[in-house]
């Protein structure tokens, strides 16, 4: 399996747990080779607990699908401003939106 370090560091909160909680619950949809379901449940519960630091390394796919996520969640409760009048949820999306940029600026290619 391709692996790279995380390369970021990502700030856990009360938005990000109840966010990363539900990316778990999602996660019952990802088709992939060798257990991506898994391996991205594994990643994401590790991420909540605050176990994952810039060095950790992570599966290329699993990357790949949590930056998706988080660009998912951005785009829903910050940019599309679904969200104007509730503070706390847009200022959670515009962190996972900075995020997501860090990754791809990180790892280029890697991320969508």
């Amino acid at each position: 399996m391709n692996q790279v370090k995380f390369g970021i560091t990502f700030t856990v909160n009360d938005y990000a747990l109840g966010e990363l909680d539900m990316f778990v619950e999602c996660a019952d949809n990802l088709e992939g080779a060798d257990d991506l379901q898994g391996r991205y449940i594994n990643f994401v519960n590790s991420v909540s607990a605050k176990k994952v630091k810039p060095s950790t390394l992570v599966d290329v796919d699993v990357l790949a699908v949590f930056a998706d996520d988080l660009e998912n969640r951005a785009s829903i409760d910050y940019l599309e401003g679904h969200y104007d009048d509730e503070p706390e949820i847009m200022a959670g999306g515009k962190m996972f939106y900075g995020r997501y940029n860090k990754l791809k600026e990180v790892h280029g290619s890697l991320i969508k």
